[in-house]
């Protein structure tokens, strides 16, 4: 019996190989294609609309590239991390937007969530910071990426770096491109449309009897206007309660930070009710809070180079000046 089951699975692992290598030669198979630009590409989740793809690039045309140098094999602009958390460290999880994500700064050892891993090991607190911000991230999206890839990480704070472009969907058209790119796809299927193993994609004998001989199975391509609207609105108030039940779930603290407009004189500032929003939202459901237009204006007053490169996003200074004001934060309320 031994013999004859044997005997039986090299039979089927033979044919199997055949039919594969038939399949191949006859061209028979739909391809799958991926949906990407530049370091994005488009996501299952239509909650995520897009997410990172990992890329190493050092050209000089900077649309859709946001930095120059490798991701991690995430996509993010990070160091690797393993999954499971060393003994005895603090992991923090960063959510946020190109304000973390550093776009604008070169070197991606000065964004602050590099610089704050560095100055809370020099005060003290062995730390490891986890970077999944996305340039273009609004709350939902920010939320959905830390239920489906953060969790694992198992943090002990998120960190939300909070942007006044939080309430809306600025991403610079990466979605919208993308989209339009799989618009224009007439064959093939879209891998943005396919749950199934990229193992199994592979092979052209599994492509062909998924889409072409169970043809009902072969997903649509996406309602670009559905799409877009599903992370479009302001979502921040019912995120921060979901982000609320994942923290009591998975039983991590939540720091929220709220990054300013970086105006010419943060005297005449006009968005203090956008901040006033934020706060109150954080205390609603229990996040620690940090507004950082006093450690901007601080250190706006007290150095001679500038802390922000445009409206939008902090120099190295400016990096520097939020990790230490965050780290003040982590040390004297979240931690203890």
């Amino acid at each position: 019996m031994l013999k004859k089951l044997t005997l039986s699975v090299v039979a089927l692992l033979v044919a199997l190989v055949a039919a594969e290598l038939l399949v191949r030669a006859a061209g028979a198979a739909p391809q799958v294609y991926l949906i990407s630009k530049g370091r994005f590409r488009l996501a299952k989740n239509p909650k995520l609309g897009y997410e990172p793809a990992p890329l190493v690039y050092h050209g000089e045309a900077m649309s859709f590239y946001d930095y120059r140098g490798a991701s991690n094999s995430l996509g993010f602009r990070d160091v690797e991390h393993a999954v499971a958390k060393p003994p005895g460290v603090y992991r923090i999880l960063v959510l946020g937007d190109s304000v973390a994500m550093g776009l604008h700064v070169d070197d991606s050892e000065a964004i602050f969530p590099r610089v704050l891993e560095r100055t809370l090991d020099q005060r003290g607190l062995k730390a490891e910071v986890i970077n999944f911000a996305v340039s273009g991230y609004n709350t939902q999206q920010e939320v959905e990426l830390l239920r489906e890839k953060g969790l694992r990480y198992r943090p002990d704070l998120v960190l939300l770096a909070y942007t006044l472009s939080s309430r809306e969907h600025i991403d610079g058209d990466i979605l919208k491109t993308l989209l339009d790119e799989e618009q224009q796809q007439r064959t093939g299927v879209s891998a943005a449309r396919v749950d199934a193993s990229p193992y199994l994609m592979w092979s052209a004998l599994y492509r062909l009897v998924r889409f072409r001989v169970l043809a009902g199975r072969r997903p649509p391509p996406a309602d670009p206007q559905r799409y877009l609207e599903m992370v479009s609105g302001d979502t921040v108030a019912e995120y921060f309660g979901v982000l609320e039940d994942l923290s009591h779930r998975y039983g991590f603290a939540v720091l929220v930070a709220v990054i300013p407009r970086f105006v010419r004189t943060f005297a005449a500032y006009r968005f203090g009710g956008q901040h006033a929003f934020a706060r109150a939202l954080a205390e609603q459901h229990g996040f620690a809070c940090v507004d950082l237009i006093g450690a901007f204006s601080h250190c706006r007053n007290a150095g001679s180079e500038p802390i922000e490169l445009d409206n939008f996003h902090p120099s190295a200074y400016g990096h520097r000046c939020a990790a230490e004001a965050l780290a003040d934060v982590i040390l004297e309320r979240v931690k203890r």
